[in-house]
């Protein structure tokens, strides 16, 4: 089943947002709309998300993945991060902005009784648990998802050497490249920690929430996947047994399928999603 792939440019908040849309075929009644966020140092063309999105749309999903405004994936080299200042001036608090631009997009295309979905994958959860708190969507799904922001800052003797040099150095691992983030990363969460705080926007939805992780995830530990579901009031985790942050994808991915615990963690999304299209009434 060939799945129609369209891209599309939407002037948001902080700059232009590029994206595909995964159409629903012919013939497969739509249920909705998903909107995908991808992690740190990611972008919307990584490892396998594009496989991924047309088992979304084979399931009547249309499914809309995009870059944020600041990761520095531009044209014409769009798989790499060759817009190094931009990537420089991200910020939490951008990323929010876009998603919930996205949402919004998302919203205007959505038919009636139809549902609006939201999934982050890594950094992308915290900010999609955040986002489903302020824009109206109908669930939240958390891939690999941090619980928090402000542990993952250094603190003590590190913090004060990067105010000084107000340069914190990343290595890029694929791409060997030395990625820098000036203070003003900080200064931007430490300005908005109250809207940024994972935990509370969790504890505030009223939506089904579902955290998938991993148990072998060496980057975000799975308890903090665990603790994600915990916080809400109508949560659900899933663990997948020695998967790990990327759940067997890597960057390039040149296999024409998912490899078994993306398979997996894609077959758990839609059948959480098929008892929430179940339960959805009619739009007024």
């Amino acid at each position: 089943m060939n799945i129609i792939r369209n891209s599309f440019t939407h002037l948001g908040t902080n700059g232009p947002l590029n994206g595909d849309i995964h159409k629903v075929p012919d013939g497969v009644k739509r249920k909705g709309i998903v909107v995908f966020a991808h992690g740190y140092k990611g972008f919307k063309d990584w490892g396998a998300w594009g496989l991924m999105a047309d088992e979304f749309a084979k399931n009547g999903w249309m499914f809309l993945r995009f870059n944020f405004s600041h990761n520095g994936h531009v044209m014409p080299n769009i798989e790499d991060c060759s817009d190094e200042f931009a990537w420089s001036n991200n910020t939490y608090s951008k990323e929010l902005e876009d998603l919930r631009d996205m949402l919004k997009y998302a919203r205007g295309l959505l038919l009636v009784g139809e549902s609006l979905i939201v999934i982050g994958h890594s950094r992308g959860g915290g900010i999609a648990s955040i986002a489903a708190s302020t824009i109206s969507v109908d669930a939240c799904v958390l891939l690999a998802s941090v619980s928090d922001f402000g542990s993952r800052f250094p603190v003590g003797e590190a913090l004060a050497k990067w105010r000084k040099s107000d340069r914190l150095e990343v290595l890029n691992g694929r791409t060997m490249q030395v990625l820098v983030h000036p203070f003003a990363f900080y200064e931007d969460f430490i300005a908005n920690s109250e809207m940024l705080n994972i935990e509370k926007a969790i504890r505030s939805l009223k939506i089904p929430v579902l955290a998938i992780h991993g148990d072998n995830d060496q980057a975000v530990p799975y308890v903090e996947g665990r603790k994600l579901a915990t916080w809400a009031s109508n949560g659900k985790f899933i663990s997948i047994p020695n998967a790990g942050h990327t759940f067997g994808t890597s960057h390039p991915w040149t296999q024409p399928k998912l490899p078994p615990h993306a398979e997996m963690a894609t077959e758990e999304i839609l059948s959480f999603l098929s008892k929430l299209d179940a339960k959805k009434e009619p739009l007024n």
